[in-house]
């Protein structure tokens, strides 16, 4: 095979892998349970 056409192939397999992984990433990160903020009392506050 042509030299270009394996340099041109292999890019093209890293630039589907680098938009599937931004997905599967995206995807996991939509899983994942959302943060929630904890209110920091103050050290002479009881509660």
């Amino acid at each position: 095979m042509d030299t270009h056409l394996m340099i041109g192939i292999a890019v093209m397999f890293g630039l589907i892998g680098i938009a599937a992984s931004r997905d599967l990433l995206r995807f996991v990160r939509q899983q994942q349970p959302q943060p929630v903020p904890v209110r920091a009392r103050e050290p002479g506050e009881r509660g």
